[in-house]
């Protein structure tokens, strides 16, 4: 009996058939091989090697430097771009049956059999869990931490502060509402000031299924570079070039001399 050839790609050529950036590419398999972890230790006992996992670690280069990179197997490339639109999962899982035919030329049609069914059985897997995913965030909303856990924005806390340094958001009472333009753009949607939800979060608000996906999700790399600014120490100056104050991270405690070397 012939051997099939086995078939691997790379996080490299998944970002350039899906014109992604890489780093965004490698944080999907990295979040998707935690998840796997996740679901096959809960045995502390239990010992995973790299090659369980369908993913092998690498570097490429570019313009003589080396970087890191993931060789993935056909299961965990279906398993992240399970996730990606149908453009991209029909652009990746074209270029795999190609693959797959020239590597093993005599099984051909069962290869693109084998692969739109493992797909799809995926999607279809996927499926009730996404439509509760949807149906939530258009009824209900999510909550801020969940919102942004789901969008890939960390340090939710820290974001939520920005927003009110930066006078998009304010918290009045003990209570935080965002600035009226993301209720108008239908990112956030008000919630009542007696409800549960707001006793347990102190959020004036719940982030749509709208906010998700156009406003969190696209911007969270952003986000993260804003928060990284934001956070940094650094003087406050008024109009006359007086220091009138010192924010950031760390901060506390700081004279005018610790920071004259940033004005």
């Amino acid at each position: 009996m012939t051997q099939l050839t086995d078939i691997t790609m790379t996080t490299v050529e998944i970002a350039a058939m899906t014109s992604k950036r890489h780093d965004n590419v490698l944080r999907d398999a990295d979040r998707a091989i935690n998840e796997v972890l996740k679901s096959r230790t809960s045995d502390l006992s239990c010992q995973i090697a790299d090659k369980d996992l369908g993913a092998t670690e690498g570097t490429y280069d570019n313009r003589g430097k080396q970087y890191r990179m993931l060789t993935l197997n056909k299961q965990m490339v279906f398993t992240i771009i399970t996730g990606y639109d149908t453009a991209l999962r029909y652009t990746v899982v074209g270029r795999w049956i190609e693959l797959e035919q020239a590597a093993n030329p005599a099984f051909g049609s069962q290869a693109i059999t084998d692969t739109l069914i493992d797909l799809q059985s995926r999607v279809d897997m996927m499926a009730p869990a996404y439509a509760e995913h949807t149906r939530k965030g258009t009824r209900e909303g999510y909550t801020w931490r969940e919102a942004c856990r789901l969008a890939g924005v960390e340090n939710s806390d820290k974001v939520l502060a920005m927003l009110k340094d930066k006078g998009l958001a304010r918290t009045a009472k003990g209570l935080t509402e965002l600035h009226p333009k993301y209720t108008e753009r239908g990112h956030v949607k008000a919630v009542n000031r007696r409800s549960q939800a707001v006793q347990l979060t102190g959020n004036l608000f719940r982030v749509t299924h709208k906010g998700l996906t156009e406003w969190l999700q696209p911007n969270a790399e952003a986000i993260a570079k804003a928060l990284k600014d934001h956070l940094k120490v650094r003087p406050v100056v008024d109009g006359d070039g007086f220091v009138v104050d010192i924010v950031g991270e760390g901060a506390s405690g700081k004279s005018v001399q610790d920071i004259t070397a940033q004005l």
